[in-house]
């Protein structure tokens, strides 16, 4: 396949990183509910040839997910999954929209149904290891998407993007750059995920759970609570609303049973656990001038231009947005 200028396609993907970075300043109460700002740079990439959006596809999803510190737990699968299909119905749509010489659907419309689907692909492919409670959002992150599908496509309208990527500079300032983790450690550490979805044992997961949090305070990753605990309230909560097994407590018609409430525990200890984990593998960064090292070479710049320029949220993205170039200081 042939691809199109890779410095676009990395500045674009970086973008999504950009924009999920910028989200963070919004406070986030479940697992599930983003307004998905990366989505605005997807919007803005309808006219890359049908491989080149299939790679920023996928780069947006690994970049995403080595950021995030998911790449080696199953949200990863998600966050592909979602990524990939939802991105390509928008391109389709866009496409069609063409040829209809822009009859059939506005930014908008497209906007919205490829935050409609992902919603729906995330928690399909959630309640499968979760367990059907997670279904029961399924009508709420419907209408959340409505929200932030709208909430994007105004976004994509407002923000104008070079139409050639900046200029790249890397090693300025004469820093030394940091250690990152080696391939070889992301295969233990995958290794190590594996294990632990594979076993049940209380005890073991326990032990697991701290030390991988001892693991990721040693890589020099940050540890932080809110999105464990927010993680492990979503999960007790789903867990406990399909009864199994003994009944421990009852309240009203709501009963919290003996198996429901074990198996709630198990999967947040797994879960935390590869979050935790994957969190080492954070530490990756590929060198080179392959995609996916050109993408966090321009997210490291973006962001660091983000964060130091001083205003509103509106006013610190389109400065970043407005630099012709773009210094990665950690390369």
């Amino acid at each position: 396949m042939q691809f199109q200028n890779k410095n676009k396609i990395a500045y674009l993907g970086a973008l999504t990183l950009l924009f999920s970075y910028a989200e963070m300043i919004f406070p986030k109460i479940l697992p599930f509910f983003r307004l998905g700002l990366g989505n605005i740079a997807i919007l803005l990439a309808f006219d890359l040839s049908f491989p080149s959006f299939l790679l920023l596809t996928l780069i947006k999803s690994l970049a995403s997910s080595i950021m995030s510190g998911t790449l080696l737990s199953p949200f990863f699968i998600i966050s592909l999954s979602q990524s990939f299909f939802s991105g390509i119905s928008m391109y389709l749509l866009a496409r069609l929209n063409q040829v209809c010489k822009n009859k059939l659907f506005s930014i908008y419309g497209i906007s919205i149904f490829g935050s409609a689907l992902s919603a729906l692909i995330q928690i399909l492919l959630s309640s499968i290891y979760l367990g059907k409670g997670t279904l029961a959002l399924l009508g709420l992150m419907l209408l959340f998407s409505i929200f932030s599908g709208i909430l994007t496509a105004f976004l994509s309208q407002i923000l104008h993007i070079p139409s050639q990527a900046p200029v790249l500079i890397r090693n300025m300032g004469g820093q030394t750059p940091k250690k990152s983790i080696t391939p070889l450690l992301i295969l233990l550490i995958l290794s190590a995920s594996i294990c632990i979805f594979l076993i049940n044992n209380l005890i073991f997961l326990i032990i697991v759970f701290f030390l991988s949090f001892f693991f990721q305070k040693i890589s020099g990753r940050k540890i932080y609570l809110l999105p464990h605990i927010s993680l492990w309230l979503f999960i007790m909560i789903t867990s406990l609303v399909v009864p199994n097994g003994q009944v421990l407590l009852s309240i009203g018609k709501f009963s919290v049973t003996k198996g429901a409430l074990l198996q709630g525990v198990i999967k947040s200890l797994k879960l935390s656990s590869v979050s935790a984990l994957s969190q080492c593998a954070a530490n990756f960064k590929p060198k080179g001038d392959r995609p996916l090292a050109l993408v966090l070479s321009y997210f490291r710049g973006l962001s660091n231009i983000f964060r130091n320029t001083q205003g509103n949220f509106l006013f610190k993205l389109k400065t970043a947005l407005q630099a012709t170039e773009i210094q990665d200081l950690d390369n």
